[in-house]
């Protein structure tokens, strides 16, 4: 219990604590909300200030393109296809200007001579425009191209293309001219940069919004562990659709570090106007609690059972004084009782250590007289609360009947009953009774014995549970293999080929459903048994696929429902165990094909969530999981109430999903589809990149 000094310096500290905040936290917050809004003004400024000097570059280029064209000795060598002094003219050229392209070709692109050699196809001529052009090559770029015609005769026509590649030299220059780093995105991917070792992390929503709408737009980027403001300038091609995009990149650790500081310094002037508090509150607060140091004395001694001293009475204050003089009233009225209690004490000890379950007395009202700790915990309810209440109230019947002495079996007999906890949930009770008689030899009240026994109730109810249906899943493909082998034993030559694909289709299916319960009761006795293990080494997803999708393709085919596969074209590796792998994707797709309609499609996406995790998720077309239903989904034997009365399985299968995945450091879980349906999914550590 705090003490009334420590209530007193709290209290003062908090009102000066809480004064400090409401004053300070505004001005932090405006001041940083400020701070925030002009970095991205800034940004934005200096994506326009981009935009700007890209236009500007696409007129010089084009300017120069038309001098280039319009130079005789080019319209000279070109007429005479002279290709060899046409070539080194134009790296003669080149070298005087700031271009990475330079080439003569005609209009179906065929290259008649260029400049400095480059590893990417032009392709044809490009618009007379400066325009922005994707190079195809093994590793793309950007490019800002233009073409102009060499008119050398009316039959054939010759173009002079000039160009600049968006490469990290262009980025560097852009960002001495317009003091932000700058970068160049081709496909969601950086291509250049001015920062230096900075990775093709993007902002990728952001990179997708501006591709679709060809506007700028800002966004927020994090690369190695640095701030950055972004503003995405769309580059458009020929046809005015979005090739590329230009990256405007502002640091924002100086706005960060300007948080920091009017933080810090928030948290200085409080931590100082409470310190001052502090000691201020003390020293009042010793001034008050000072007299309360003897009566505290006293009270201890009351109640280590000393009432034989007096209570110690100061002589102020006012209302110290008052409650002295009551404690010694109390403890002579206590001393003149303690006799009394002491016998009640030596029969309440005698009832308690006699049974250790729940114990409640009644009157012959019916009415409670004690509730001891272990009835407390039984029905929720507090002694001090069902003292003097009916026990019917108390123990509220779940079959509806309002009398519970009727359900009491005769002293020394033990009934089960069902009853209402205070919170309204149900429990079974075992309870005997017997009567309490009086010193005087009187048998006035009666003692319910109370023993908690939902925990057993339901262990036997989960056990007949699991037998009837464990028979009937075995008993279901068995018939169905039965059946299948003693056509195929007794009419072989009677069947077509087809007939007998069909037999063995079913006879597969009822081995392949006896294989994965089989699975799921050896994994569920072993993880019950503590003797569950996995054995992880290096292994190719794209294995651990074709064997879960080779198992499921009966059953697939036979429901007629599609697979959808979202996966990518090189699978990863991961330290795993491709066993338990493939029986987690097993149980999963068997679990989607069987709450899916026939001819639905049950969809397997596999994608990266980081550089060190994959996520792989199974959706259906079902009729989805009530979101009551969600709790118990990873619970052993759980199934879901089926329409119509099926029956899928004995509920095991997501239970050893969770336990497999959890011990590969994953997670499991599941999802709303959109359009209906479920999502199940579970995550693994990645051993390599994708």
């Amino acid at each position: 219990m705090q003490s009334l000094s420590f209530r007193f310096l709290f209290a003062f500290v908090a009102v000066i604590v809480i004064t400090t905040l409401l004053t300070g936290v505004p001005a932090y917050l405006e001041i940083r909300a400020e701070l925030d809004r002009q970095a991205w003004a800034h940004v934005s400024d200096g994506g326009r200030v981009t935009l700007a000097l890209l236009a500007t570059e696409k007129r010089q280029l084009a300017n120069l393109a038309i001098l280039v064209a319009q130079r005789p000795t080019l319209y000279g060598l070109v007429q005479r296809r002279d290709i060899d002094v046409l070539n080194e003219y134009l790296r003669t050229f080149q070298a005087t200007v700031d271009l990475d392209i330079l080439v003569v070709s005609d209009k179906s692109g065929q290259v008649l001579a260029k400049g400095t050699d480059f590893p990417h196809f032009v392709g044809a001529p490009f618009s007379q425009e400066a325009v922005f052009q994707r190079l195809a090559g093994e590793n793309p770029e950007l490019a800002l191209l233009v073409s102009k015609p060499i008119l050398v005769n009316s039959d054939q026509e010759f173009y002079i293309t000039v160009g600049i590649i968006l490469d990290d030299k262009y980025a560097s220059k852009l960002a001495g001219e317009t003091g932000f780093e700058h970068g160049f995105l081709l496909d969601e991917q950086r291509v250049s940069t001015s920062l230096k070792g900075a990775p093709s992390i993007v902002a990728l929503d952001a990179v997708r919004q501006v591709t679709a709408s060809g506007s700028m737009d800002t966004a927020p980027l994090d690369i190695q562990n640095s701030h950055y403001y972004v503003a995405l300038v769309p580059l458009l091609g020929a046809d005015d659709e979005v090739v590329g995009l230009a990256e405007v990149i502002q640091p924002i650790e100086n706005l960060l570090a300007a948080n920091q500081t009017a933080l810090f310094t928030l948290i200085f002037s409080a931590s100082l106007v409470t310190l001052a508090a502090s000691g201020l509150a003390s020293y009042l607060a010793r001034r008050l609690t000072t007299p309360l140091k003897d009566l505290t004395a006293s009270a201890i001694k009351i109640s280590q059972g000393d009432l034989n001293s007096r209570v110690f009475v100061p002589n102020g204050p006012s209302e110290i004084t008052a409650l002295a003089m009551a404690f010694e009233k109390s403890r002579e009225a206590t001393l003149l009782a303690h006799e009394d209690l002491s016998q009640a004490k030596l029969w309440s000890e005698t009832l308690i250590q006699s049974v250790v379950e729940g114990i409640v007395t009644i009157d012959a009202q019916g009415r409670v007289t004690s509730f001891n700790q272990g009835a407390e915990q039984i029905t929720g309810w507090k002694s001090a609360d069902v003292l003097g209440m009916s026990v019917n109230r108390v123990f509220a019947l779940s079959e509806g009947n309002d009398d519970l002495m009727q359900h009491i079996s005769l002293p020394g007999g033990v009934q089960r009953i069902n009853v209402k906890t205070c919170k309204g949930s149900e429990v079974i009770l075992a309870v005997t009774s017997a009567p309490l008689r009086s010193p005087e030899g009187e048998a006035d009240q009666t003692a319910l014995v109370l023993r908690d026994i939902s925990e057993e109730e339901a262990a036997r109810r989960l056990r007949s549970y699991f037998l009837a249906n464990i028979s009937h899943e075995f008993r279901t493909p068995l018939t169905a293999l039965n059946a299948s082998v003693e056509l195929l034993l007794g009419d072989i030559e009677k069947f077509s080929l087809a007939e007998i694909a069909e037999l063995l289709n079913s006879i597969h299916l009822s081995v392949t459903g006896l294989q994965t319960l089989i699975d799921n009761l050896l994994e569920s006795t072993s993880i019950e048994a503590g003797h569950f293990r996995i054995r992880r080494h290096p292994t190719d997803l794209s294995d651990v696929f074709t064997d879960a999708l080779q198992v499921m393709k009966p059953l697939l085919e036979r429901r007629r429902q599609h697979l959808s596969l979202l996966i990518p074209t090189r699978m990863p590796v991961v330290d795993a165990d491709p066993t338990r792998l493939t029986q987690v994707l097993i149980n999963l797709l068997s679990n989607a094909s069987k709450y899916s309609p026939m001819e639905s499609t049950v969809e397997l996406r596999l994608e990266k969530m980081n550089s060190e995790i994959l996520r792989v998720s199974v959706s259906d077309q079902g009729p989805g999981i009530p979101l009551p239903e969600r709790s118990k989904l990873y619970q052993p034997f759980t199934r879901l109430e089926e329409p119509e009365g099926a029956q899928y399985g004995i509920g095991l299968g997501l239970s050893v999903v969770k336990t497999i995945v959890e011990a590969h450091r994953g997670e499991v879980g599941m999802e709303e589809r959109a359009g209906g349906g479920s999502t199940f999914w579970f995550t693994i550590p990645l051993q390599e990149a994708m």
